[in-house]
C-alpha cells in the first residue's frame, strides 16, 4: 500500500513538473512572437519614412532576443534600435547599436542586417564629416549585399558621393558607372535617379555643364516627392552657371513648389540658400544677398552645432574599444564558472563550510562593488561639472566669435556694394571726379588692389576682361590696365597717378597700345 502511494505521488509530481515545463514553453514562444512582431512594426514604420521616435518598445525587443542567444532576432532589433536611437539624434547610442548589428547578424549569418548595419554606420561617420571612414563602410555594406543588385547600386553610388565630396573625380566616375548599371539591371528607378544627379554634380565640378543638364534631365523624371527639390535645384545650378534666365527661373519656382511639399533637412536649406545667394549677386540684388547670407550662415551654425555634440569616428572607436573590454570579461567569466563548477564537486564533503565561505566571500564582494560604484559616481560627477563649465566657454566663445563675424561680413559687403555702386555711377558719367575719387579711396590700397579693381570691373561689365584677353593677349600688364581705365574720363595726369608712373609713359602706353590693336585687327 505504501509503495502504491509513493508511485502515484511520483507520477503526480512528473505530471505537474511536464505541464509546468510545457507551460513555460509556451509563454516563451509567445513572448519571442510579440517581440518579433515589434521588430516587424518599427521596421515598416522606418522603411515608410515615418515617425519612429516614439518606438522605445523597439529596446525591450532588443534586450529580450539578446538574453536568451536569439542572435537570428537580435540583429534586426538592434539594427532598428539604431534607427530609433538616430531618430531621436541619441549618435553614441546608435552607433553601439548598428555594431551590435553588424556583430549579431554575421553570427547568425543575416548579411542582410550586417549590410544595413554598415552603410547606416557609414552614414553616421559622413554626417560627423569622416568622409573616408565611411567609404570604407559603404564598400564594406556594398560586398555584404552579394547577389542584391538594386542594394549594391546604393552603396556603390554613396562611395562616389563621398569620392566627389574629398575631389576624388576620377574614383567617382568609376563607381557612378557601377552604380548605374546595377541600378538599370534592377529597374530601382530611385537609386537610378540618384545616380544620374551625383552624375550631374561631378559634371559640374569639372566644368562640363551640358552634360550636367542631360543628366538632371533623365533624373528628374525618376525622382520621388522627397528627394524632388535636391534635384530642381541641381537643374537651377546649372542654368544660372549657364546664364539662361528664363530656364532658371522656371526651375527655380518649381524647387520652392516641391519644397513646399516635404519636409526639407537642414543641409537641403543650406545649399537652397546658398544658390540663392548667387541668383540674387548675378542680377545685382545685393539687399537679397546679404539677407541669405544671413539665413545661410545661421543654419550652417545649427548644422556645426548639431555635428559637434557628437564626434561619430570617437565614438566608433569607444565602441571597439568597449567590444573588446567585453569579450575579455566573457572569457574571464567562464573561467571562473568553470572554477567554480570543479570546487564544489571537489569539495561537496564539505558543502557547509563552502557555504561559509562563498556567503563572506559574497559579502566582501558586494562591499567591493558599492565602494566601486561609489569612486566611480564621485569620479562621474567630477567629469560632469567639468564638462559643462568647458562647454559654457565654448558656447560664450562661439558667440563672441559670431558677433566679430558678422561684424567683418557685413563691412566687407557694404565695401565690395559701394565699389560697384562707383563703377555703375562712373559707367554712366565717365567724368565723375567724385565717383572716381570714391573708386579709388576704396579699392587703391594694398598690393593687391588692381585684382579687387579687376573683381569690382568684371561684375558691372561682365565679359569685358576676358574679351580683351582673348583678342588682344599680347598686352602687357600697363597696357591691359590702361584698357580698363579707358572706361572713365581721365586726365593724362590722372592716369599717371592711378597707374603709377609719369605722363610721358602714359603716351608711350597710349602709343603701344593703339599699335597692337591696329595690328590684331
Amino acid at each position: 500500500m505504501t509503495n502504491r502511494k509513493m508511485k502515484r505521488i511520483s507520477q503526480t509530481m512528473a505530471l505537474f513538473f511536464g505541464m509546468l515545463l510545457l507551460l513555460t514553453a509556451c509563454h516563451t514562444k509567445g513572448k519571442t512572437e510579440r517581440m518579433a512582431a515589434i521588430v516587424a512594426e518599427v521596421r515598416d514604420a522606418y522603411k515608410a519614412y515615418e515617425d519612429i521616435s516614439t518606438r522605445e518598445d523597439i529596446f525591450e525587443a532588443y534586450t529580450y532576443f539578446v538574453k536568451h542567444d536569439d542572435f537570428a532576432n537580435a540583429a534586426p532589433a538592434a539594427l532598428y534600435s539604431g534607427c530609433v536611437r538616430q531618430a531621436n539624434k541619441e549618435y553614441e547610442a546608435a552607433m553601439n547599436c548598428y555594431k551590435e548589428a553588424d556583430r549579431y547578424g554575421r553570427m547568425a549569418g543575416d548579411s542582410v542586417s550586417a549590410a544595413f548595419a554598415q552603410y547606416y554606420i557609414g552614414d553616421l561617420l559622413n554626417a560627423s564629416g569622416n568622409e573616408a571612414e565611411a567609404i570604407a563602410n559603404y564598400k564594406e555594406a556594398a560586398a555584404l549585399w552579394g547577389d542584391s543588385l538594386s542594394r549594391k547600386a546604393k552603396c556603390l553610388n554613396a562611395v562616389a558621393m563621398m569620392d566627389l565630396v574629398v575631389d576624388e573625380y576620377d574614383s567617382a566616375f568609376v563607381y557612378l558607372k557601377q552604380a548605374l548599371n546595377l541600378a538599370q539591371a534592377s529597374i530601382d528607378k530611385v537609386t537610378e535617379a540618384s545616380v544620374w544627379n551625383n552624375y550631374s554634380v561631378a559634371y559640374q565640378l569639372v566644368d562640363e555643364y551640358d552634360n550636367a543638364l542631360d543628366c538632371l534631365r533623365k533624373s528628374v523624371p525618376l525622382v520621388d516627392e522627397k528627394r524632388r527639390p535636391i534635384a530642381l535645384l541641381n537643374l537651377a545650378k546649372v542654368y544660372l552657371a549657364l546664364g539662361e534666365r528664363d530656364s532658371l527661373e522656371y526651375y527655380k519656382s518649381q524647387m520652392f513648389n516641391a519644397m513646399e511639399r516635404v519636409e526639407c533637412s537642414p543641409e537641403t536649406q543650406a545649399a537652397v540658400y546658398g544658390f540663392l545667394i548667387k541668383d540674387a549677386l548675378a542680377v545685382g540684388d545685393y539687399e537679397s544677398a546679404y539677407q541669405f547670407e544671413k539665413q545661410h550662415e545661421q543654419v550652417a551654425l545649427d548644422l556645426l552645432s548639431d555635428q559637434s555634440q557628437s564626434s561619430v569616428l570617437e565614438i566608433q572607436k569607444k565602441y571597439d574599444f568597449e567590444a573588446q573590454a567585453n569579450q575579455h570579461n566573457r572569457q574571464m567569466l567562464s573561467r571562473q564558472r568553470w572554477i567554480i563548477v570543479l570546487v564544489i564537486v571537489l569539495l561537496a564533503a564539505l558543502v557547509a563550510v563552502t557555504l561559509l565561505i562563498l556567503n563572506a566571500l559574497k559579502k566582501k564582494r558586494i562591499e567591493a562593488e558599492i565602494n566601486a560604484n561609489l569612486l566611480e559616481l564621485k569620479k562621474r560627477n567630477a567629469q560632469q561639472q567639468q564638462a559643462q563649465s568647458l562647454m559654457q566657454e565654448q558656447l560664450q566663445a562661439q558667440s563672441e566669435l559670431r558677433e566679430q563675424y558678422d561684424g567683418r561680413l557685413k563691412d566687407e559687403f557694404l565695401q565690395k556694394c559701394h565699389i560697384i555702386r562707383c563703377f555703375e555711377v562712373l559707367s554712366h558719367d565717365r567724368s565723375n571726379a567724385m565717383a572716381f575719387k570714391d573708386l579709388e579711396k576704396s579699392l587703391f590700397e594694398g598690393e593687391d588692389h588692381w585684382a579687387g579693381f579687376e573683381a569690382a570691373f568684371e561684375g558691372v561689365h561682365p565679359g569685358f576682361i576676358a574679351s580683351i584677353r582673348e583678342h588682344y593677349p599680347d598686352l602687357n600688364d600697363l597696357e591691359f590696365r590702361y584698357c580698363l581705365l579707358s572706361h572713365f574720363k581721365l586726365s593724362r595726369q590722372e592716369y599717371a597717378d592711378v597707374l603709377g608712373c609719369s605722363v610721358y609713359n602714359v603716351d608711350k602706353v597710349r602709343a603701344s597700345l593703339n599699335n597692337k590693336m591696329k595690328t590684331n585687327e
